[in-house]
């Protein structure tokens, strides 16, 4: 029979009779626990084979990951039909909106997925048009351009951060030959938002102006929004208006917060934090005015352009003489000449043509400018501190002199801008402010501090009486238990006596290393083997402490000897004999 050897004795062991031997310690083990003890080891044993076959079940199943999330029946379906066509393992998470493959085919699937169309086969856009066939009617292509139209949209809509899925209802009329008969277009829009998502006036208003802008002659308060749940999220006229209002008294509290919160940090160097109260009311102006004026200077008026004109007439005309009548007009005949002198003519016309220079302005006033401010300032009088009688100081208070008050004035009119030719008011009153009880509420927070103070005494405490309770009744037992239990296996284990040591030693030298071992004695001598083991002891710890070991020799052999402890050193066996060897 095969067997091992153990290096450190020199002895071999039967390999038989050593599982015999640990088989039947075990078979000692159990039988010798209780019942309690034996539940647990069954119900430990059993968790951690749950755990190995767990760990094995989970090594061995297949990862996933996400193809397509959030999709439709009717993408899903489809998506489904092509995966077990091509016999690819998938899961299906989420009532079907979620389909998972192997990570190996998630890419080649995503783009044969985007090839066929999924998952925006539901949604149709500008590509409907491109298999139009030519005999088409005009009520089709209108059918198809507002389909068209409604998905471009629906897309749109859904690449917005929070959008799960839009749907788009245009309701665009047909054109009327006259304006007054003309409808006005409007839409609805449907949003499937993500979960927990909320969004904000502006993403709806942007929204709606996106939906407006895309249909010709539509308007934003044409547009309504609503979600998966109803709930209505566009505004509308009335809404809008109530919102700009509501802007406009919130711009007005900012304004008047920021002046007061200028007084009273200028005024509180002076007279102390939170001895001075500021309140502003602003009437500010919300109008948009654009003015455009034209302003012509005629005293710097200059001459651009002069024309003159200037005509002269001088000399005489011949006049008709000579008889009347016809013998006058025959021909032939010869009229008498008669000249008449006339006066000299003469005309002269000027023109000059002036520049007047001009100055165009256009004005457009701000929104939200002040036209008057009311402010009114509350402060504390000026206070003093005066010895009393049981040594210690008390504090008065006395009005701030008309000085005072004016130079106080002064500042809080260039701080706040003031301007009285508008009509502004200013107040600063001096009043003495109810000094508040401090003590009281000092009281109560320092009972407040005492008590969570003492609550975390007592939680530190508590976990810390539980972590040595569970050490004590818990852990402790258990580590005494297994090492109890070591400790008397290993006990059991090896040989008790010497002549079983040396059977045993007979009994495992393995074949052929009978040359190799070392071949002990048949008998065994305790005494020798003792020595030995002393001897060995005390060549250890003269090695490790020379120089003590030296002393305490010194001090043997200085040491007198005495008959009787000579008598029995050598009855006992004296250290110098028996022990040293």
């Amino acid at each position: 029979m095969g067997g091992w050897l153990d290096l450190t004795t020199g002895m071999g062991i039967n390999v038989g009779d050593y599982f015999t031997k640990v088989s039947s310690q075990i078979m000692d083990f159990v039988s010798g626990l209780s019942p309690g003890k034996k539940l647990a080891m069954v119900g430990v044993g059993g968790g951690i084979l749950m755990v190995i076959i767990g760990m094995f079940f989970w090594a061995g199943d297949k990862t996933f990951s996400p193809l397509m999330t959030n999709l439709n029946p009717e993408d899903s379906a489809n998506i489904i039909r092509l995966l077990r066509e091509k016999n690819i393992p998938f899961r299906v998470d989420q009532g079907g909106k979620n389909i998972s493959v192997t990570p190996e085919n998630l890419d080649q699937l995503r783009l044969e997925i985007a090839t066929m169309g999924f998952p925006e086969n539901s949604v149709v856009g500008y590509e409907i048009f491109d298999k139009q066939s030519l005999a088409t009617t005009s009520f089709v292509q209108k059918v198809n351009q507002k389909r068209a139209l409604e998905g471009e949209l629906m897309r749109t809509i859904k690449s917005i951060s929070g959008v799960k899925r839009a749907r788009v209802h245009l309701a665009i009329p047909t054109k009327s030959t006259f304006v007054e008969d003309q409808k006005k277009s409007t839409a609805s829009v449907v949003l499937d938002l993500e979960p927990g998502v909320v969004l904000s006036e502006k993403q709806v208003y942007g929204i709606g102006t996106l939906v407006a802008r895309a249909v010709e002659g539509m308007d934003t308060t044409d547009v309504v929004i609503v979600d998966n749940h109803g709930k209505t999220l566009s505004k509308n006229a009335s809404d809008s208006l109530a919102q700009a209002t509501a802007t406009q008294l919130e711009y007005r509290s900012k304004v008047e917060g920021d002046l007061e919160k200028r007084v009273e940090a200028i005024l509180g160097r002076v007279v102390g934090e939170g001895h001075v109260i500021a309140k502003i009311s602003a009437d500010l102006d919300f109008a948009q005015v654009n003015e455009t004026q034209t302003i012509y200077d005629a005293d710097g008026s200059a001459v651009r352009s002069v024309q003159r004109d200037t005509k002269s007439m001088e000399g005489s005309r011949p006049t008709a003489s000579g008889p009347a009548g016809a013998l006058s007009n025959t021909p032939g005949q010869t009229p008498g000449a008669g000249v008449v002198k006339l006066s000299d003519t003469k005309t002269s016309n000027e023109t000059t043509n002036y520049e007047v220079p001009q100055t165009v302005r256009r004005t457009q006033k701000s929104v939200g400018s002040i036209q008057k401010l009311s402010v009114a300032v509350m402060m504390d009088g000026k206070q003093t501190r005066t010895p009393a009688a049981d040594g210690k100081f008390e504090t008065k208070s006395e009005a701030w002199s008309a000085e005072k008050l004016k130079e106080f004035e002064d500042i809080v009119a260039s701080t706040v801008g003031l301007d009285r030719k508008r009509g502004d008011i200013l107040e600063i009153k001096t009043m003495e402010f109810k000094q508040e009880d401090f003590l009281e509420a000092e009281l109560v927070l320092k009972e407040k501090e005492r008590k969570s103070y003492i609550q975390n005494i007592v939680l530190y405490s508590v976990i810390g009486v539980t972590i040595v309770l569970f050490f004590l009744l818990v852990v402790r037992p258990f580590i005494k238990w297994i090492t109890e239990n070591t400790i008397d296996s290993v006990d059991t284990f090896l040989p008790q006596t010497l002549e079983e040591l040396e059977r045993m030693q007979k009994n495992a030298i393995l074949p052929g290393l009978e040359e190799a071992i070392p071949v002990l004695p048949d008998r065994v001598d305790p005494e020798k083997v003792e020595g030995e083991m002393i001897k060995e002891k005390i060549i250890t710890l003269v090695d490790s402490n020379p120089h003590k070991a030296a002393l305490i020799l010194k001090d043997w052999l200085h040491e007198p000897v005495k008959k009787e402890d000579g008598a029995e050193g050598d009855k006992g066996g004296g250290p110098g004999k028996s022990k040293t060897g």
